[in-house]
């Protein structure tokens, strides 16, 4: 019997123990398992955003009831055009340009030295030849006008999230203003040279074009917004970039409002330059594509009028905009506002939303209460962007975020999303169990692993310490604030550009034609050889002692592998060059290349074509002042009715080029900038050269006479500079040769002929063509010293 009770006893503390421990297990397993569950839910949430994508539709929060269109002013009408707002993102290709380009089209630095006026000048550079040559992503450009801080930055960096490369970001705020957002956030090192700002004054305006300008510089903003501090997105990026990109016009408000707050503010004194049937009032707010961005910078007519008779009662951001637009290009706008704001109630401000205000309802009587005109076609989504947003309004904007922002796939199938979630919660239970059970079998240490566990923790948001003054006058790399210099500065001459990439950055011209800086033109001297410059020793005398006043290009053969001796004025001037063969149309080609790489320099005013066996025949000073004070070109341009002249005339190149258009001339000119951007941006009648003009026709006797006849023959003199004998007959000039090159020789050309310069009778000759030979270069440096 003892034995049986002690065995009794043995059992049921092993029952207890046992139960014990089952529960025990049983416990531990569920809230494991309740911990892990909770966890699989958040990474279910997340795996199900990464898997499907959210921007694939515009979400409608609830149903609702759309505003009567008598509750909205007559001005905020709709009648624009722009694509459908449903297509989906483009597919791009990586972009292959190089380091020189990109260092140019998408400047590093937004904190940089230049003044307004050398900002706005550098804005207006427009390229003439339209096609980019290497894959641009069109970008949209937001540019927050504010007083300080954006209150509502969450809200919009959840709209920006994950759209890297298609948006960029410009922050225009009081210059004492130094905070500096994180660098997690798309703000960081956003901020632009700014100046004080005053509501209704010039200010104002001066600040969204000093906005436009820096957005500018980046030849990938296409779209640009202006926003506040109190504005906020209605729909997704997605929706809003495909919105705007697609558009076929700009979205600025303008129009005539007959009331003393409308032409009432006119002022005479505007007379004759705006009249008041061009008076004009719409919204500040506006989006502009790039063409009429570069209108508003680059006005240097309009603006003047307005900031000296523009003032209070009469309100520049109000007026100025869209009176310049309606006189100067009516036809890019749609007269409407893509920013909505709520004028109810009267007043010089709009009205303010505060945090009750916020609802799904309120947010779709502004996203879809609307019709207008868009593309062509009806639309009931005519605002993107709404004002004015209290800060205590973010947090019941994030709450909604997830439908306004279109988070989540309104698409989704509900019965496989339920069944993801099922089969996810179940994984992870059974998980859960596991993992429990293992736990109740160590719980020796389980307090080590229970204090590990509640050591995780999300880290918390913290706000960035605002930067000092004195650290503004670095970039964002730690370097020195750049000037307008910096952003000038010509490439190396060995640059690695492509030729579709050169002749494009060449023909980028500012619209603004005066130069914001102290500009000494030089002359630019393109050596079109085959090595070396033979007579360099008579050229480095001519150049000896001035400095800064010119610039030298060589186009040698690529196989050339003869050097110029170092301090030499030819040392480092050979540009990229390519084979040129004699009567091809290769020969063009390396001219334009030579032109291009010259035009890179915005100093070179005037552009002169040479041979290795060329020389000048006065000194650099006469050739300086001949060509910078010439009112023409000197481009040799006739009419040859023969067999060599219209003879080589090619019928294919009708009806673009026509025989009478056709026309021969001298290769070796001499041109200004003008002419020279018409040049090497020229898509129209080179290609036609480079396919018909071949064989017995030699293009560089007729591609130039030919296009300055037909675009640029009143500002070109129609001969040469350039002498060379032509008396003996054969298809190459006279050599000289050193026993005929005397002072006499070269004094008779100085003064033979006599021309038309500038509306005067002189002398004709500047330079010669002459025979290239070591010895004739001993010779003409004697000529040269007399």
């Amino acid at each position: 019997m003892y034995g049986k009770g002690i065995s009794s006893r043995c059992i049921r503390r092993d029952v207890i123990e046992g139960s014990f421990r089952v529960a025990t297990t049983i416990i531990l397993s569920l809230s494991m398992a309740f911990l892990v569950f909770l966890l699989g839910m958040f990474i279910n949430n997340h795996i199900k955003k990464i898997i499907v994508p959210e921007d694939f539709y515009i979400p409608q929060l609830n149903t609702f009831s759309k505003f009567h269109s008598s509750s909205s002013p007559s001005y905020l009408s709709c009648n624009n055009s722009s694509s459908s707002l449903f297509s989906f993102l483009p597919i791009f290709n990586t972009s292959t340009k190089t380091s020189s380009l990109t260092d140019w089209t998408s400047p590093k630095h937004l904190w940089h030295l230049m003044s307004d006026d050398e900002l706005m000048w550098r804005a207006s550079m427009v390229p003439h030849i339209p096609k980019y040559p290497y894959d641009r992503k069109p970008k949209a450009a937001f540019m927050f006008l504010t007083r300080g801080r954006l209150p509502l930055a969450p809200l919009w960096e959840l709209f920006f999230k994950g759209h890297e490369g298609l948006f960029s970001i410009y922050l225009h705020s009081s210059p004492e203003f130094t905070y500096e957002p994180p660098k997690s956030s798309v703000f960081y090192k956003r901020r632009i040279p700014s100046s004080q700002v005053q509501w209704g004054r010039a200010s104002m305006i001066d600040a969204e074009r000093r906005l436009l300008a820096n957005a500018l510089l980046d030849f990938s903003n296409e779209r640009f917004v202006l926003l506040s501090e109190t504005c906020i997105p209605l729909f997704n990026f997605t929706t809003i970039y495909n919105y705007l990109i697609n558009s076929n016009q700009s979205f600025l408000s303008s129009f005539d409002d007959p009331r003393p707050i409308g032409r009432g503010r006119y002022n005479k004194r505007m007379y004759p330059i705006v009249k008041l049937t061009d008076w004009r009032k719409g919204s500040q707010w506006f989006e502009v594509n790039r063409k009429l961005a570069i209108e508003i910078v680059s006005d240097v007519t309009y603006y003047p009028v307005f900031r000296n008779n523009c003032m209070p009662p009469c309100y520049m951001d109000e007026h100025y905009l869209p009176t310049l637009v309606t006189m100067v290009s009516p036809e890019l706008t749609s007269n409407r506002t893509v920013t909505w704001v709520d004028w109810s109630d009267g007043g010089s401000h709009p009205t303010r939303f505060m945090r009750k205000e916020v609802s799904d309802g309120f947010l779709n009587r502004i996203r879809y209460g609307f019709n207008c005109s868009h593309n062509g076609e009806e639309s009931s989504t005519c605002f993107l962007f709404a004002r004015k947003f209290h800060p205590s309004t973010l947090q019941p904007l994030l709450n909604i975020a997830p439908k306004l922002l279109g988070m989540m796939n309104k698409n989704n199938n509900p019965s496989v999303s339920k069944l993801f979630h099922h089969l996810s919660s179940l994984i992870l239970f059974i998980l859960g169990l596991t993992f429990g059970t293992h736990l109740n079998f160590h719980y020796t240490n389980l307090s080590v692993h229970l204090k590990a566990f509640t050591q995780f923790s999300i880290s918390p948001f913290h706000p960035s310490i605002p930067v000092p003054a004195a650290a503004l006058s670095t970039s964002s790399s730690g370097e020195e604030r750049i000037g307008l210099r910096e952003f000038l500065k010509p490439p190396k001459v060995d640059h690695d550009m492509r030729e579709e990439e050169l002749l494009w950055r060449a023909s980028i011209a500012p619209r603004i034609e005066k130069f914001p800086y102290e500009r000494v033109p030089k002359v630019a001297f393109l050596f079109l050889t085959r090595q070396i410059v033979n007579l360099a020793p008579l050229w480095e005398r001519f150049f000896k002692g001035n400095e800064g006043l010119y610039s030298i290009y060589v186009h040698s053969n690529p196989s050339s592998n003869e050097t110029d001796p170092r301090g030499s004025v030819f040392s480092g001037r050979r540009i990229p060059s390519k084979e040129v063969k004699w009567g091809n149309v290769n020969m063009i080609e390396a001219e334009r290349r030579l032109l291009a790489n010259a035009l890179l320099d915005f100093s070179n005013q005037r552009f002169v074509l040479l041979s290795e066996s060329c020389i000048s025949l006065f000194n650099f000073s006469t050739v300086y002042t001949y060509l910078m004070n010439s009112t023409q070109s000197f481009v040799h341009v006739f009419d040859q009715p023969g067999s060599i002249g219209r003879g080589r005339y090619n019928p294919r190149l009708h009806p673009n080029i026509t025989i009478q258009q056709w026309r021969k001339g001298s290769q070796w000119f001499e041109m200004d900038r003008d002419l020279a951007l018409q040049v090497v941006s020229d898509k129209i009648y080179f290609p036609l050269f480079q396919q018909y003009c071949n064989g017995s026709c030699y293009a560089d006797e007729h591609y130039l006479p030919t296009f300055v006849f037909m675009k640029y023959g009143e500002k070109n003199s129609n001969r040469t500079l350039t002498w060379v004998d032509w008396s003996r007959p054969g298809p190459h000039p006279g050599k000289f040769l050193r026993p005929y090159v005397t002072i006499e020789l070269l004094e008779k050309m100085r003064s033979e002929s006599k021309c038309d310069y500038n509306g005067r009778k002189r002398s004709n000759l500047v330079f010669i063509e002459t025979l290239r030979t070591p010895i004739q270069g001993d010779q003409n440096i004697r000529f040269g010293s007399s």
